[in-house]
């Protein structure tokens, strides 16, 4: 058994029971408007095709990546830790917009140009717990974002042929008035933050989402709750595929990362979009 397997087993076997409970939620679902009804049977079968589907997803994932802790390494880790806030402030000041010290300011930067809105339904990351009016970027740095998601589709498909899977976002932008609050309720974060500038994101390293194919619209909300139930289960996996992604990208000279540990997420600035 390969390290880390049996803890990885119990985690499988807590996300198979959370599995089986939305999986009877459904059928039970399907089937309370006409139970014996050709409707509700052909519903059942496509309900357990989409589990069944599912669950062959998850086991390959499961079977053939790492999870972090067999892929960490101390030497991995000073890397991911190399470049502090300071070399990613020169970045920012370089290449950023000057912070801005309000909401409004940043509706401004917008309608210039300096800043994009990144909340696209289409994206390979998804946001967890970063309010509508922060979701921006400078344009190079929402390409660098592209740039890093597409990248870590081509590291998870060293592995197997796979559906993609989204990053979560949990900070993007912060005006000057949000980076004080910030400040008040955590004592880490920094007076001045390359956040500010608007070329720097947080990925969050626990949450993750598996954007499962699917033709009938109606079952979408199942595909939801699974692809977030296979993300959270395969979490330790992800992380070791998003780790791979970064120090990649870091080496290449794409981006500049921190890991912050206590914060469970990568600081990202991007340097270059190319």
């Amino acid at each position: 058994m390969r390290p880390g397997a049996a803890a990885a087993i119990m985690k499988k076997t807590v996300f198979l029971s959370a599995f089986a409970f939305v999986t009877g939620l459904a059928v039970a679902g399907a089937l309370s408007y006409a139970h014996f009804s050709d409707e509700a049977r052909a519903r059942e079968a496509a309900l357990a095709f989409e589990i069944e589907r599912a669950g062959s997803v998850e086991t390959g994932f499961y079977t053939r990546l790492p999870i972090y802790d067999d892929f960490r390494t101390a030497a991995r880790e000073a890397e991911l830790r190399k470049h502090l806030l300071g070399d990613h402030l020169q970045i920012a000041q370089a290449t950023g917009v000057e912070p801005p010290a309000s909401d409004a300011r940043i509706e401004e930067l917008e309608a210039s140009g300096e800043l994009v809105n990144i909340d696209g339904p289409e994206d390979l990351y998804y946001f967890y717990n970063v309010p509508t009016r922060y979701r921006y970027l400078t344009p190079g740095a929402a390409r660098g974002l592209n740039r890093l998601t597409e990248k870590l589709q081509q590291v998870l498909n060293r592995y197997g042929d796979y559906p993609p899977i989204k990053i979560a976002l949990s900070s993007v932008i912060r005006p000057a008035a949000y980076q004080e609050n910030l400040r008040r309720s955590n004592a880490n974060a920094s007076l001045v933050s390359s956040h500010s500038y608007g070329v720097s994101f947080d990925i969050f390293y626990d949450d993750f989402f598996v954007d499962l194919p699917g033709e009938d619209p109606a079952l979408e909300p199942l595909r939801l709750r699974l692809g977030f139930l296979l993300g959270r289960s395969l979490r330790r996996q992800f992380h070791a595929v998003l780790a791979e992604t970064l120090l990649e990208l870091q080496s290449e000279g794409a981006v500049y990362v921190i890991w912050e540990r206590n914060q469970r997420c990568y600081h990202v600035t991007v340097r270059s979009e190319n």
